[in-house]
């Protein structure tokens, strides 16, 4: 039975990956993936969890892989369940929102293209303007999140848990109040160093003081425009390959890794990565406009795409298909970060003296650190009860006051990942710093050079995604992973 499922498994993951890729590429207009969970249906129905459970309940500790495998395959099976009972939903969004256009200047844009015109555009009443109508698209479908949000509420109650955060707090094995009370502890240890510098930059750069700047006025600020000319479309392919190989590793031989760069009208306008075979059939897929804005988020989607690479084939399926999402982001943030590494600058973008650059990549990092710390609070409150439409004015008000920067109450659906995925980043943020550490301690400053840190990545992504980033961090002998080197971080960066 148990060969059966994972091959099942193994199948189910990989068709719902190739659709999602498909769709997010802008290579389909409709998001197809109720009949996947009907044609795979056996895997995740309430006999199945329920089979899952007791075996885990009457699993000895001496089996330390099988139980492993079981907690994954019975995670799987709940995760799957509850998106099961919103299949509909989630393509009805993703459908409207891929048809969905924004009025500007008689002209009719894309919602994807509007995000990417908010984050460029400098003239502040264009920019608003671009923004409300983007608001407008996002009100249109917040009745379909909300029925969805309830119905995954309703879903979890099913499975006899008190709420979707219990549900979540069991199948991840963490403590979100715990982790809630940390993460404010960031806010109050960075508010200080971040209200100072974030005043004069807004000062400086758009003529506003803390406390007038908006969500939009955020969009463009972290997009970081100004610098844009330093970080040429046409070379961040070519910068990323050099990267590779100073690790030891060459992206022109990696025939399971491809990159999709075509320019597609409804494509994302973000960079992401789906392992659609893992590691067979890596996507690793990009919007090209330029600027370091799309460094940044090439060369996190690029850590996603060399962990997923690199996976043993010799590994079961829920060790490659399932698993603590903040490993993975770990490696795609030790990338990210190559963008505020002043010898990197140097060495593969030309930037001699970065500073004034490296200081700003940092201020609009902590914006983002801070807004999922907003997020996570939010979340928390959010999922323990059914009242959504006073969950508005919560999340505004949370995000106001965590990033500076007024935030409408109609994002507060939009701006929702399933599965308490804030609390993935902020524990991945914080293994970053200490992974990152550990890098320049054994193999020196420029780790990014040397093809011995290369081996010792190869050696961890190896593994895929059997441990969580906890059991990671102390096989690496890094410890707990704790916020407190984040903090610290960000104030020596921002002084």
């Amino acid at each position: 039975m148990l060969d059966q499922y994972r091959c099942d498994f193994a199948e189910f993951n990989i068709a719902c990956a190739r659709e999602h890729y498909l769709f997010q590429s802008g290579q389909k207009t409709a998001l197809d993936i109720a009949p996947i969970y009907e044609r795979y249906s056996q895997l995740f129905d309430r006999s199945v969890v329920d089979l899952f459970k007791r075996e885990l309940a009457a699993s000895s500790a001496d089996f330390e892989t099988e139980n492993a495998s079981a907690r994954r395959f019975f995670a799987f099976a709940v995760e799957q369940y509850l998106e099961d009972s919103v299949k509909r939903l989630t393509e009805e969004i993703g459908q409207f929102e891929s048809g969905a256009t924004v009025e500007w200047r008689g002209s009719e844009m894309t919602f994807q293209d509007a995000t990417v015109a908010i984050m460029t555009e400098s003239v502040r009443k264009s920019r608003q303007a671009i923004y409300r109508g983007r608001l407008a698209v996002i009100e249109q479908s917040n009745s379909l999140r909300a029925e969805r949000l309830l119905k995954l509420h309703e879903a979890a109650r099913s499975l006899e848990y008190s709420s979707y955060t219990d549900l979540f707090e069991q199948l991840r094995q963490l403590d979100y109040s715990a982790l809630t009370r940390e993460a404010a502890t960031f806010l109050s240890g960075t508010e200080a160093v971040y209200v100072t510098r974030l005043d004069q930059v807004l000062s400086h750069s758009l003529g506003l003081r803390v406390g007038e700047a908006e969500r939009s006025d955020a969009m463009y600020l972290l997009h970081l425009t100004s610098f844009d000319h330093q970080f040429p479309q046409n070379q961040m392919l070519q910068i990323y390959s050099e990267t590779m190989t100073g690790l030891g590793i060459r992206v022109d031989g990696q025939k399971n890794i491809s990159i999709d760069s075509e320019p597609r009208r409804r494509k994302n306008p973000r960079a992401f990565c789906i392992p659609i075979s893992i590691p067979d059939d890596i996507r690793l897929v990009i919007r090209p406009t330029g600027g370091q804005s799309d460094y940044q988020s090439f060369l996190h989607e690029s850590g996603h795409a060399q962990h997923y690479g690199w996976s043993s084939p010799d590994l079961p399926p829920e060790f490659k298909y399932t698993g603590d999402y903040a490993l993975t982001e770990t490696y795609a943030f030790l990338f990210n970060h190559l963008i505020s590494d002043s010898d990197w600058l140097a060495a593969f973008v030309g930037i001699k003296n970065s500073i004034e650059f490296t200081r700003s990549v940092m201020l609009a990092r902590l914006v983002q650190v801070r807004r999922y710390v907003a997020k996570l609070m939010y979340e928390r409150q959010l999922h323990l009860g059914d009242d959504v439409a006073a969950s508005a004015e919560l999340f505004a008000d949370l995000q106001t006051r965590a990033t500076c920067f007024k935030t409408d109450p109609s994002d507060f659906l939009f701006d929702l990942d399933d599965s308490f995925y804030s609390a993935s980043y902020l524990r991945a943020w914080a293994f970053e710093v200490s992974l990152r550490d550990y890098l320049k301690t054994r193999f020196g400053s420029r780790w990014w050079a040397s093809s011995r840190t290369g081996d010792f990545l190869r050696e961890i992504w190896e593994t895929g995604d059997r441990y969580s980033a906890d059991e990671m961090a102390a096989q690496i002998g890094i410890g707990p992973i704790r916020l407190d080197p984040l903090i610290d971080e960000f104030n020596a960066a921002l002084k």
